[in-house]
């Protein structure tokens, strides 16, 4: 059993140095926003008003990192809308600064008329369900109180996931699965969790043509018109008459 009990030592100590690196990465602005209450507030529009990003630049890459140059952006409840471009457009580095997950150079973001300060920050990240193309799993489902069983399997069978995982004791009892199908169960948690907005980075790009079309065509309608707001990278230029609106990116 030493071989095992050492792995496992070691394996926390890396989670321990782990903590402790995230902890020194955080800035004054994270640390406050961590230690605000949420609070509920009915969401009606996003506007980003000359956002800016640039990544640092890498060693011996002089400054040619990738920037997105000062954007404006705006998004309403109950709309839908398309971001498409190439490879390395920034479209992901968008959805994360949108999001509130990267810190903008410049610019400000503003929640209902409001401008989102520190004091509203973890507030304004709890209205995105996102799905990116890095998301990961867990069996436990999380962030759901009063989880309905039923519904999950409800979901589960609209999916076409009968067979494939089920749920028991708030646990999914496989995760294993294909890519396409692994897509499928989070967009299950992510209609669990029905917050105001949901990101969809290239969500249909691992379906089959059948349930691809299911996508665009039932259930971004259904989403639009339960209120929430739509933001979708996507390549699929047959189904962009069920956007609202369509923005292309091209080098940020």
């Amino acid at each position: 059993a030493i071989p095992s009990l050492s792995r496992a030592c070691s394996s926390i100590d890396n989670i321990y140095n782990l903590e402790k690196d995230l902890k020194q990465s955080q800035n004054d602005v994270e640390i406050f926003a961590e230690q605000q209450a949420l609070h509920e507030e009915p969401f009606e529009s996003l506007s980003c008003k000359g956002l800016s990003f640039s990544y640092p630049a890498a060693p011996g890459n002089g400054a040619d990192s990738f920037r997105l140059p000062p954007f404006d952006f705006t998004v309403k409840a109950g709309e839908i809308v398309f971001v498409v471009g190439g490879n390395g457009s920034g479209k992901s580095t968008f959805l994360k600064l949108l999001t509130a997950l990267y810190q903008p150079v410049s610019g400000q973001i503003e929640w209902n008329g409001r401008v989102v300060t520190a004091d509203r920050l973890a507030s304004y990240r709890n209205l995105f369900t996102p799905i990116f193309t890095d998301f990961h799993i867990f069996k436990r489902i999380l962030g759901v109180p009063n989880l309905d069983e039923v519904k999950v399997r409800e979901l589960i069978a609209r999916m076409e996931l009968v067979g494939k995982t089920d749920v028991e004791n708030k646990r999914l009892t496989h995760t294993d699965l294909s890519t396409g199908q692994k897509k499928r169960l989070a967009l299950i948690l992510a209609k669990l969790d029905d917050r105001p907005i949901y990101i969809f980075d290239e969500w249909a790009a691992d379906q089959d043509p059948i349930f691809r079309r299911f996508f665009y065509t039932t259930l971004l309608p259904e989403i639009k018109a339960d209120g929430h707001a739509v933001i979708a990278v996507t390549h699929d230029d047959s189904y962009f008459i069920y956007a609202d609106r369509v923005l292309k990116m091209e080098y940020g």
